[in-house]
């Protein structure tokens, strides 16, 4: 056999994914659910059930806005057909909490929200988006998946470590429109799956009075037949299982031990590999 080279596509062989990740359970994400699902969208939202039903309000560039979180009783509902993610009990900057008080924030507020929704939660997003490499190892071994950064790449590539998952950008980037368009540029070769993720503060949308903005942007981005779109979870749980797959000593057989269809561009020819299945390519 000769040299080839096998790339990883999304589900039903699409090239690109979309994905959102927004904090701290404020009211204001009432509106932002109300829109992505209009556009057909998924979001992961990450919250702070120790200050669930707290009203607050938050000033930024001289006005003030309100930042006030939902109750525990409205979660299940306002979010539903979203990811609901850890973002720390009460929005602790765990790189400095300690490893004990890390520890306890992390693992009081998933059980908080797994009893909320009733259904295992592995998705973070970091307080902050502060961390060590102590942190993202305790996530790890405690059964957390991924953990996104507040770290801006301006890219689209996949994460080298899903527990300092950076960001394309937030949701208020100056080239936001700029990073669209080079999104869905046409390639003359595929070099792999490009990753669009957008993350913020639903709030800050009041602070900026620019809504609008994001509209422009969903109703951009929607309806793209080569576009995924998924919540944080889904994109960290098939690209994992993508990297299970079985290949013989020569490579001509691929066999899929996971629980969902794998996709991969083989030699330039689209190939899925069905769970539990094995191909010859």
């Amino acid at each position: 056999m000769g040299l080839r080279r096998d790339l990883l596509l999304f589900p039903q062989g699409r090239k690109r994914a979309l994905t959102f990740s927004y904090d701290d359970a404020v009211t204001q994400d009432v509106r932002l659910v109300r829109m992505l699902n209009q556009y057909g969208m998924k979001g992961t939202f990450n919250i702070n059930t120790g200050l669930l039903g707290k009203e607050s309000i938050h000033v930024q560039d001289g006005k003030t806005v309100t930042h006030n979180k939902l109750r525990p009783e409205e979660i299940a509902d306002v979010y539903r057909g979203h990811e609901l993610a850890v973002h720390g009990l009460t929005h602790q900057d765990l790189a400095l909490a300690g490893a004990a008080a890390a520890a306890y924030e992390t693992a009081a507020d998933r059980k908080n929200i797994e009893d909320l929704v009733k259904a295992p939660v592995r998705g973070m997003a970091y307080p902050f988006g502060t961390y060590t490499e102590e942190l993202a190892d305790m996530l790890r071994l405690s059964g957390i998946s991924y953990a996104r950064t507040t770290k801006s790449t301006g890219g689209f590539d996949l994460p080298q470590d899903f527990l300092t998952w950076h960001p394309t950008c937030h949701h208020s980037e100056e080239r936001l429109f700029e990073l669209t368009e080079a999104f869905f540029a046409p390639e003359r070769k595929y070099y792999g799956p490009r990753l669009f993720y957008v993350w913020g503060h639903s709030y800050e949308f009041d602070v900026r009075e620019d809504w609008g903005r994001m509209e422009q942007f969903l109703d951009r981005m929607a309806g793209q037949e080569d576009v995924w779109y998924a919540a944080n979870i889904e994109i960290c749980d098939y690209v994992n299982d993508a990297k299970r797959l079985r290949y013989s000593s020569s490579g001509e057989y691929i066999s899929n031990p996971a629980a969902q269809d794998i996709w991969l561009s083989v030699g330039g020819k689209t190939v899925c590999i069905r769970s539990g299945a094995t191909v010859c390519v």
